[in-house]
């Protein structure tokens, strides 16, 4: 709930001015100190840029363990996660509001640079998670790697932009 009232408390007051035509990836990234690109780069592996998309993870028996939510795919055990923070945030909303879910997104890699370092660690484990199981490990580098190669392709152009507005 903080996070929402923060962002409308700078918004109200002008800190956004500079940036007003600025998207929610531009926003966020501004926020988290974030280069946007890298958080678009997440959304495209994640999602494709659509902000209705959901997945369903599952165990090797099929069972659903954990479902993700929106353009950046907030995991179902994040959102639990940050219940006591921000008790009034649902996957309904993240599917509901693409910035809401473009900024939990940030604040969950920002989180991840804060504890394990400004690394392509902290941006496998927004996907892989932070156990340290052969796989785990094997599937965090396998993710950066697909983030970098996104993130570059959208600093040539050849991977669009989205605008996603409030």
């Amino acid at each position: 709930m903080r996070i929402f009232f923060c962002v409308a408390a700078l918004l109200a007051s002008g800190i956004f001015s500079a940036i007003s035509r600025a998207d929610c990836f531009d926003k966020a990234g501004d926020w988290y100190q974030i280069d946007p690109d890298y958080l678009r780069a997440i959304a495209w592996q994640e999602s494709r840029y659509n902000p209705r998309a959901t997945n369903s993870n599952r165990d090797q028996n099929g069972k659903i363990t954990s479902t993700d939510y929106g353009i950046m795919q907030i995991n179902s055990a994040t959102i639990n996660g940050f219940r006591r923070e921000y008790p009034s945030l649902t996957a309904q909303k993240l599917l509901d509001d693409p910035c809401l879910n473009i900024f939990v997104g940030a604040m969950v890699l920002r989180r991840n640079m804060n504890q394990y370092g400004t690394s392509w660690l902290a941006v496998g484990m927004y996907n892989a998670g932070v156990k340290n199981r052969t796989e785990t490990i094997q599937n965090r580098y396998k993710y950066a790697m697909l983030i970098d190669g996104h993130y570059k392709n959208i600093k040539t152009g050849k991977i669009l932009r989205p605008k996603i507005d409030e």
